[in-house]
């Protein structure tokens, strides 16, 4: 893995689905920013067999990042003896000074920010690291190259069109299909209550995988509600109308995690799961609301 000074990179392992990508994609991208160094993508590795059929994503938005060389991706897949070795080896390096750094359920911003690995080394990142702390200085040009684009079908650009005209736009997010951890329906109703409390006049736009459930369970209390059922033509353009929503009640989903935190409106207002069940942690002045999980 070694190089030239000059061409020694922070290399990020972008793996899971689009919100996890992000995740990756951000708390790297902060990294080399401080470090000062070319920031590179391992968009490869993860996705060799992957069991859900999750892909590659991030080729979408506009992105400052190049594709890592394959010699710094180290081959194969995650658990292939190249990255076990690496990872391995870099336990006998001081923690400050360790080229490949996988996550850990201890890591957490600061370790981030203590790394000052050798300068003429690449240093490799394997983590989801979700938490607005590993990139939160760098906010105002993230939402910028983590901007999804503007809907191209119809259908997209007419939802589009309905929120903006909307006098206060609320995105709820709902995610149960193949979810072991799913949020109860007094997670929402509450959520609903304590934004129409505020805003009386909220307009609310359900987004997500279970209509049926959120029809049956969901309480809106006479407030104008559309049911946005993959309107979009595919989950990016399902992104950029999240965003376009003023304030939003976030499941405990990554996916929903970034449609609130791009949507970064004057005033902004989001309600979140207090316990989501996974190690996302809510941004910066959201507000957790109690919550039950059903889990499998």
């Amino acid at each position: 893995m070694s190089l030239k000074a000059s061409q020694a990179p922070v290399v990020t392992l972008i793996k899971g689905g689009l919100g996890n990508q992000m995740f990756c994609y951000a708390a790297g991208r902060a990294l080399a920013q401080r470090l000062g160094r070319e920031f590179q993508l391992d968009t490869h590795t993860a996705f060799v067999g992957e069991v859900y059929g999750r892909s590659y994503r991030l080729n979408r938005f506009p992105i400052i990042a190049a594709e890592a060389d394959p010699k710094l991706c180290l081959g194969g897949r995650i658990d292939a003896l190249p990255h076990k070795l690496a990872r391995a080896l870099s336990k006998f390096s001081k923690p400050e000074n360790r080229l490949y750094v996988a996550e850990r359920k201890s890591s957490s911003p600061a370790d981030m920010d203590r790394l000052s690995p050798p300068a003429g080394k690449p240093l490799y990142l394997n983590g989801y690291w979700q938490e607005e702390g590993y990139f939160g200085e760098h906010s105002e040009g993230l939402r910028k190259e983590l901007a999804p684009p503007v809907p191209t079908s119809e259908a997209g650009l007419e939802a589009r069109r309905m929120i903006l005209s909307a006098p206060v736009p609320v995105m709820v997010h709902i995610r149960r299909e193949k979810y072991p951890r799913r949020l109860g329906s007094n997670y929402y109703n509450d959520s609903i209550s304590a934004c129409l409390a505020e805003f009386p006049n909220a307009a609310f736009f359900v987004f997500g995988d279970d209509f049926e459930w959120a029809r049956e369970h969901i309480v809106f209390e006479g407030s104008p509600v559309r049911y946005l059922d993959r309107v979009g033509a595919d989950e990016i353009e399902d992104l950029h109308l999240m965003t376009c929503c003023r304030h939003a009640i976030v499941a405990n989903s990554t996916f929903s995690w970034w449609g609130a935190w791009l949507g970064h409106h004057a005033g902004q207002r989001v309600w979140t799961p207090a316990e989501p069940g996974w190690p996302v942690k809510p941004a910066a002045g959201w507000t957790p609301v109690p919550n039950d999980l059903e889990c499998d």
